[in-house]
């Protein structure tokens, strides 16, 4: 293959002269197009002069930017080691291509990343890095990244975050991190944070030192990590300010310590408006069998500007009571709390009720109703997923009561007509719930059939009708007939046959065959049972050796229900020579290039053709070309609006 590339401004006045196995450069005026040459082909260079050629602006590669800019592993057990992730940024309004991530020190080890990555405007890539601990001395080093321009292909490295670690023969973990789950806070509250360490705690545990920059913020004054745990939390009180401020916890191990920002804002317009909403404003228990107790929930969720602060909760009703969710508690813009409510039935009777919740909003109450019963739920109905089945399927069924079941359950007994349709001999609904699902196994059968699925209880019965139907196995292809059009004689290509099982059982493909000079297909099992929805791929190739019109079929036999055989017509047409084209899109323009046309005349004639209507890609092959001809050859560029722009430069190829 022969790649002809233009690096130059201006276009070229003159033809161009029959290249061969060397490339030549190409002066123009404005565009790259490069043309590449295949087989006996010999092909040029055109340059494009389109008003609507295309801007491709490099990016830096000193424009990224990594966090943090430096990382300390602490101390780490010699034959240990210790991970921590650096993010990389594309802060530029171009995307920028990165092909190589490594350390200046073999003391730390990049993760392996899939590259070449492209970061996009404004996208982040993170990469973990290791410190793996050797010997009882210090290491530096800094992670170094490369970069290629996407428009001069130009390679350039540099480095980022420095880093450091120290191996230690103590066997005592090093403080790796202090963070916290809010890194801003709103009036009163409180936030979890997190130390860690960078290995397991020894059997003793491990004692942090803690501390906070304002007494905004409240920390305990230490804490413990438990023997062989990595981590710990403890809580950060936040108390109201006035004034916005940014508080630092500080974390301390030995000689490693480890920081985190909590912003706290203040003032009235910071504060903000409190605010409360509710998932349901009522609780229905339905009937409840006297002594057994049904919980619901119901979620309380701070939706304003500012912390909601609940002081207490109060309920109403015989039998209703508050199961979870502990008061006072303060509650953070997007934070929840959830409450559980029961209704245990001392009584029969209907009962009714409210949830009442107090704080520094007003919430609406939450009715509550119910109903004890001192009579045994009754069964009251059976239903399945599916009624119409075809083929083999496992049927989710449910039976329900009429009321929750008692503190001892409810067993339900099941049967079925049909030795088709297999189910458990019982199935219990357990203390307080008023159903329960069961799996009815159906199997295939060879004419419809119909059974029924009875459930019983209590002297009650109930039944669902099933209707199974007998499946059948069909194939379908994605193609009557393949054209692989016209190809160069000692070239070859590919066409894709997809078998789809279509119909309602597995069908299986006995055998693949092809007829004809020049056709082959691609070794596949066979036979090849394929159950519904699945598919199977035949790659057929046309490989010409003489010049000329090829035809030839393609046969597939299998235990379709519709068309146990399938021919499939074959046809392709063998040329003496191809000439394929391929150019770089033009470099400046204000407006996108959507696409391309191709023209070509008899050389010498100017009887230029367009040869295709328009192509999205930059490339195109001309196999309709003949020997001892010679052909010249122009490209335009279409822009969004349609706009087809002035023809490039014209080249000239002979073929042989």
């Amino acid at each position: 293959m022969i790649k002809v590339r233009n690096s130059s401004s201006c276009p070229i006045q003159d033809k161009t002269s029959v290249l061969t196995a060397s490339s030549q450069s190409i002066k123009h005026k404005h565009g790259v197009i490069a043309f590449l040459a295949t087989s006996v082909l010999v092909v040029s260079a055109l340059t494009g002069c389109g008003s609507n050629s295309r801007t491709f602006s490099p990016s830096s590669a000193n424009a990224l930017v990594t966090t943090p800019s430096s990382v300390d592993f602490g101390d780490v057990k010699v034959g240990s080691g210790a991970t921590q992730t650096i993010s990389i940024k594309n802060p530029g309004s171009s995307a920028i291509e990165i092909t190589g991530l490594t350390s200046s020190s073999t003391a730390f080890t990049v993760a392996s990343n899939p590259l070449p990555t492209t970061l996009s405007a404004g996208q982040s890539l993170d990469v973990k890095v290791s410190f793996n601990a050797k010997s009882t001395t210090d290491s530096s080093g800094t992670l170094n990244v490369t970069t290629t321009s996407p428009t001069t292909m130009a390679s350039q490295s540099f480095s980022t975050t420095k880093l450091h670690g120290k191996g230690s023969n103590s066997g005592t973990p090093s403080l790796s991190g202090l963070s916290c789950s809010s890194s801003s806070m709103i009036g009163a509250g409180t936030d979890n944070c997190f130390v860690s360490l960078s290995g397991a705690a020894p059997s003793t545990g491990l004692a942090v030192t803690l501390a906070s920059s304002s007494a905004a913020v409240s920390v305990p004054a230490s804490l413990t990590v438990s023997p062989g745990a990595t981590s710990a939390t403890f809580p950060a009180t936040v108390a109201a300010v006035t004034a916005s401020q940014t508080v630092t916890l500080t974390a301390t191990q030995g000689s490693t310590s480890r920081s985190a920002s909590i912003q706290l804002s203040g003032s009235s317009s910071a504060v903000g408006t409190p605010s409360l909403s509710l998932s349901v404003t009522s609780l229905a228990f339905g009937t409840v069998s006297v002594g057994t107790a049904v919980t619901k929930s119901v979620t309380l969720t701070s939706n304003g500007s500012a912390a909601v602060s609940l002081t207490s909760d109060s309920i109403s009703g015989s039998g209703f009571s508050v199961t979870g969710g502990s008061f006072p508690a303060t509650l953070n813009p997007g934070q929840s709390l959830v409450l559980s409510i029961q209704f245990d039935p001392a009584a029969a009777g209907a009962v009714t009720g409210k949830l009442a919740i107090s704080g520094n909003v007003t919430a609406p109450a939450v009715s509550l109703s119910g109903t004890g019963s001192t009579v045994a739920p009754t069964l009251n109905g059976l239903t399945c997923g599916s009624t119409s089945i075809t083929g083999a399927l496992a049927d989710t069924c449910t039976v329900s009561l009429s009321a929750s079941a008692p503190s001892g359950g409810v067993t339900v007994a099941l049967a079925s007509s049909s030795g088709s349709v297999a189910v458990p001999g019982s199935i219990s609904i357990p203390a307080t719930a008023s159903s329960a699902t069961f799996s009815a196994s159906v199997a295939a059968v060879s004419t419809t059939t119909a059974a029924t699925v009875t459930a019983s209880t209590g002297g009650t019965s109930k039944s669902v009708s099933l209707q199974l139907n007998a499946a059948s196995g069909a194939l379908t292809v994605n193609a009557s007939s393949i054209a692989f059009g016209a190809i160069v004689v000692g070239h070859s290509t590919t066409q894709t046959v997809t078998l789809s099982s279509t119909g309602t059982a597995a069908v299986t493909v006995n055998s693949v065959s092809v007829t004809g000079s020049g056709f082959s297909a691609s070794s596949v099992s066979l036979p090849a049972t394929l159950n519904p929805g699945q598919s199977l791929n035949v790659t057929l190739t046309f490989s010409p050796t003489t010049v000329g019109t090829a035809s030839g079929q393609l046969a597939i036999s299998s235990t379709s229900a519709t068309n146990g055989t399938v021919s499939i017509g074959l046809s392709g047409t063998a040329n003496p020579h191809q000439v394929d084209l391929a150019w770089s899109a033009p470099n400046s323009s204000s407006t996108s290039i959507t696409g391309y046309k191709v023209y070509r005349a008899i050389s010498g004639s100017g009887a230029f053709a367009a040869l295709s209507s328009g192509t999205s890609q930059t490339s195109f092959a001309d196999s309709g070309v003949q020997s001892a001809t010679a052909y010249d050859y122009y490209v335009t560029s279409i822009d969004s609006a349609g706009i087809e722009s002035s023809p490039s430069n014209t080249t000239t190829v002979s073929i042989p």
